[in-house]
């Protein structure tokens, strides 16, 4: 009853707290992250002119995993040269936190981005009137004008430069845009665009279809950047069903308990109630796990699913979230100057121009979303 499973027998002698443990550590490699994946690291590896990236989708996707996993494939990329240099940090990343009443406290951003790369004497950073930029040059609104913002991000760019990060990851990057007024967005955007410029480091933002207030309010302030959109699967593509399929076949092999379930027969209805997404699929089979292991049960069964499965209210705003955020790519990416792909494609970045050409407005890199 337990051949051909991926993990030890031994794992079924552990303890209830061991075996949740494992299973939520499991990663799922599917086609939509895996194609994105390669794409993003392309960019991190051999950056051109857009050293800026918006990784968008609805909530559940998959997007947190998509990060740890760039995260995790960009050290290995670089791993001789950590070895090599052991002062060299490759890669870095925060959760941004929400802007409190409509304004960004860029001080305290700069204090996050400092502790996640281990920066030492963080609160002994002192600007003493040695102007080695030009004041608010990005003209920033907002908590900047802290005693000490100037020198912080000047320590933050010698971080950045002297550590040889070659990317710095922001997840829930929605929030640097929770600001006032569409003028603010844009100096949000063009403040992150002027760090990622200096220092030469790629900057990749995962977040919600709100990152496309950037393009929604200004389309020319994203020449340097580029918009990847990573989908959920689509109950009504056939493409779509079988790599949903192969996620549950591969999934259903790591439930630790004594008999593995047979769930492929009900695909059908895994797909629709996680909206297609992987994560809000990987979520669930956990807490339908720990149902059955509550229980003492001797594999997941059905009704564990149907105990643990996203109330009808919650998947109903998830997927009027899904509708509205496609509806504003749609209208955002409905002309020529969008690059779209088809889903079984690799997304891939327009064809090069000539040196120095860069058509107008934002890329998108993503998947077609025509039925």
């Amino acid at each position: 009853m337990i051949t051909e499973r991926p993990f030890s027998p031994e794992l079924l002698r552990t303890s209830k707290e061991e075996k949740l443990r494992y299973f939520k550590n499991i990663i799922v490699p599917h086609r939509n992250i895996r194609l994105l994946l390669d794409q993003l690291l392309k960019n991190a590896i051999e950056p051109d002119d857009a050293l800026v990236y918006l990784v968008f989708g609805v909530t559940g996707v998959g997007k947190t995993r998509l990060k740890a996993e760039f995260e995790k494939r960009l050290l290995k990329q670089f791993e001789t040269e950590i070895i090599s240099n052991p002062g060299c940090l490759i890669v870095g990343g925060i959760e941004v936190d929400s802007a409190e009443g409509g304004k960004f406290n860029y001080s305290d951003y700069y204090i996050q981005v400092l502790e996640s790369l281990k920066e030492v004497l963080i609160n002994y950073k002192e600007s003493y009137g040695i102007d080695l930029e030009a004041d608010n040059e990005d003209h920033l609104r907002g908590d900047h004008e802290g005693k000490n913002a100037k020198a912080l991000r000047r320590a933050m760019h010698k971080v950045f430069t002297h550590r040889q990060l070659k990317a710095y990851t922001l997840d829930e990057a929605q929030h640097l845009f929770d600001v006032a007024g569409g003028r603010q967005i844009n100096i949000q955007m063009n403040w992150l665009k002027s760090i990622a410029n200096k220092t030469q480091t790629v900057h990749v933002l995962f977040g919600t279809y709100e990152l496309l207030k950037c393009q929604e309010v200004n389309g020319q302030v994203g020449r340097r950047s580029e918009d990847y959109y990573l989908p959920p699967y689509y109950l009504e593509k056939p493409e779509d069903q079988q790599e949903f399929i192969k996620v549950i076949q591969t999934l259903q092999k790591h439930f630790p308990v004594e008999n593995k379930p047979q769930l492929v027969d009900h695909w059908e209805y895994f797909m629709a109630y996680s909206i297609g997404c992987v994560g809000i699929l990987k979520s669930w089979w956990y807490r339908s796990l720990k149902n059955a292991l509550d229980d003492g049960a001797k594999t997941v069964r059905m009704k564990d699913f149907k105990a643990r499965e996203l109330s009808a209210g919650r998947r109903k705003k998830i997927k009027a979230e899904l509708d509205e955020g496609e509806r504003r790519l749609a209208n955002l990416y409905n002309d020529e100057k969008a690059k779209k792909t088809e889903s079984t494609n690799s997304p891939s970045i327009q064809k090069r121009r000539k040196v120095g050409e860069r058509k107008v407005g934002r890329d998108l890199v993503g998947f077609n979303q025509e039925g």
